[in-house]
């Protein structure tokens, strides 16, 4: 939760541009039009609203593109856990390696176990990151390794 993104989220965005903007923006509206304090308040929100609603949608409509990017499965309905999701996983590949052996020179033989094989381990994905699984800490470092073997165009 306490990552560099929250901390700049936090400090930049809510103190600094909605505390301070809302502090000056109070003092205008009273000070300099003659708006008594709760309506400058009320205007003040209002004007800050329509302002950080723009913000906001920017921040996290970059963040929810980064989980719809990770994620190209809808959530399965149920509880899980590791477990399952193992045998779930073998399940797909043992299906997929059937199905790919039979001809593996034509993806439509096999193409939609694959796709099931990619859906199961990213439910195994989404199961680890339930229970506070550093998942992008792991794969950071796998990506570093492989850059570092020269792995990576």
């Amino acid at each position: 939760m306490f990552s560099r993104e929250w901390f700049i989220y936090v400090f930049g965005r809510w103190i600094l541009l909605s505390g301070i903007a809302g502090a000056i923006l109070q003092v205008l509206l009273r000070q300099q039009l003659g708006i008594p304090d709760f309506w400058a308040f009320l205007l003040n929100q209002l004007l800050l609203a329509c302002v950080f609603w723009y913000v906001d949608k920017f921040i996290f409509s970059r963040h929810l593109g980064k989980v719809k990017e990770l994620f190209r499965f809808p959530r399965v309905k149920g509880q899980f856990d590791p477990t399952v999701e193992f045998d779930k996983i073998t399940e797909e590949y043992n299906q997929m390696a059937d199905d790919f052996k039979k001809n593996s020179d034509d993806p439509r033989v096999w193409l939609h176990r694959f796709l099931d094989l990619s859906h199961s381990v990213e439910m195994m994905e989404r199961v680890l990151r339930d229970r506070g699984i550093d998942v992008d800490r792991e794969y950071n470092r796998i990506v570093e390794e492989n850059r570092k073997r020269g792995l990576y165009e």
